[in-house]
């Protein structure tokens, strides 16, 4: 009767001991795939977040290949010798980089650019300009009119590299004439400056 009593705790000490056993590696598996799903959320996270950074810098670059502008002068202007032109009529400003009180166009992004600026002018009178980036002349246009010439109309164009944040503007030239005079308006013509993103570097 005592070696059954014995064989029979000794069964119930080895259940125990099983169950035991089970309860361990259930805590055990559980903890595993609490690992698991915490390692999974923090993946999940960062693949997030790295596509957010995308869209949001394809998002920006989409933008930023579009970037032009337009602007004339609203009345006649005379200005002395290294006077910015101050175009003050925004006809068209894709980014808004163009300031109409300053004249300056300020880059959003480094690329190449398209420059064009157009003087109008009359008879017996001259205007001496120059296109600036960072106050580096990159091109020049100068009208000289006899006294019977009427009233004339000169572009320029100029393809350069422009860096992100850099200054463009037009601006008289330092020595043929003291006097620049721009004529706004004749049957339609202006004097206007434009600037045209051709891409990004």
């Amino acid at each position: 009767m005592v070696y059954f009593s014995k064989r029979l705790l000794l069964v119930f000490a080895l259940m125990d001991f099983i169950s035991l056993s089970n309860s361990i590696q259930n805590d055990s598996d559980v903890e595993s795939r609490m690992d698991f799903l915490q390692s999974s959320m923090d993946r999940m996270e960062h693949r997030i977040l790295t596509l957010t950074k995308t869209v949001n810098r394809l998002s920006k670059r989409k933008k930023d290949e579009h970037v032009m502008f337009y602007a004339t002068l609203s009345s006649d202007t005379v200005l002395n010798i290294n006077s910015i032109v101050k175009f003050n009529e925004i006809q068209f400003d894709e980014g808004a980089d163009f300031n109409s009180g300053d004249g300056v166009f300020v880059s959003p992004v480094s690329g190449v650019f398209m420059f064009s600026w157009t003087t109008l002018t009359y008879s017996g009178k001259s205007i001496d300009t120059e296109l600036r980036v960072e106050n580096v002349v990159k091109a020049k246009q100068i009208i000289s009119l006899g006294s019977s010439a009427g009233s004339i109309q000169s572009t320029q164009f100029v393809i350069c590299r422009v860096n992100e944040k850099d200054h463009v503007w037009i601006q008289t030239g330092a020595g043929f004439t003291t006097e620049n005079f721009f004529d706004h308006l004749f049957k339609g013509s202006k004097s206007s400056f434009m600037g045209i993103l051709l891409h990004v570097v």
